[in-house]
């Protein structure tokens, strides 16, 4: 069983069919967003982005151009050139909370209702055919997760518990969905950071979740996982109604 690791931490980004080059700009966004790709850093190649996103070169390309006029990246020329990444924590979360504008309560409710369902009946499969070392996988993404402190840390050792136990399902499909449904709307789940408290209250979530896991108990870890997402819609929701009542009161709403 392959489990995720930080090499493989840019594929929950891709995009599927040929995708657009304003798709990878947020994608690439996010991912500096995350750490993935942290300031001063350099990007990998054009082709072995197009390969990550599952793009064309040239798709790849555009993006890159877009990022450099927007100040995300610099392009340098010669033997040690190439790609690399100069903006900064902030600058990537005011244009992430930019994207969160573009989505209505309907939307959000609506990608929680799928991500339920995804995440629930790969947690089942996860209790029938889990094994030891799947087990510890598991457990050692609750473990990182305790130790998250920050809103990108925590986003994304809650990402890779979620994708770990899709992955020990098996499935490939839901693998993949699970994955594909991170990509599409999860970074708005952590655009606040949890506190101490409700982050101790979370991983008791993720470690009843592996427990039930652990004692194959499909029922259980299925209706717990679909509770969490349940509970993470709410409060992925609450904040965007905070973000809405904060644009109002300053004027800068929506007018349309």
């Amino acid at each position: 069983m392959n489990h995720l690791s930080s090499q493989q931490d840019v594929s929950f980004l891709r995009i599927p069919s040929t995708g657009k080059a304003e798709e990878v700009v947020r994608r690439l966004i996010e991912a500096i967003d995350l750490g993935i790709f942290s300031e001063g850093g350099q990007l990998p190649s054009e082709a072995g982005l197009a390969s990550q996103f599952g793009v064309a070169t040239v798709t790849v390309r555009e993006a890159l151009s877009l990022l450099r006029a927007q100040g995300f990246v610099e392009t340098r020329r010669g033997r040690k050139g190439g790609s690399f990444v100069t903006a900064n924590f902030n600058i990537a979360h005011a244009r992430l909370l930019q994207e969160f504008r573009r989505y209505s309560v309907f939307d959000l409710r609506d990608y929680g209702d799928e991500r339920a369902a995804i995440s629930g009946h790969a947690a089942r499969l996860a209790a029938e055919r889990a094994t030891a070392d799947d087990l510890d996988q598991i457990a050692k993404q609750i473990r990182i997760m305790e130790k998250a402190m920050d809103r990108s840390d925590q986003r994304r050792a809650d990402m890779r518990f979620h994708v770990n136990v899709a992955m020990v399902s098996q499935s490939v499909r839901l693998t993949q969905a699970e994955m594909q449904l991170q990509s599409e709307l999860g970074m708005f789940l952590w655009i606040d950071p949890l506190d101490a408290k409700a982050l101790n209250a979370y991983v008791d979530r993720l470690k009843a979740i592996e427990d039930a896991i652990a004692r194959g108990d499909g029922i259980l870890s299925s209706a717990l996982s679909t509770d969490l997402c349940k509970k993470n819609m709410e409060r992925v929701i609450d904040a965007r109604l905070r973000l809405e009542t904060s644009d109002d009161a300053m004027g800068t709403g929506d007018s349309s």
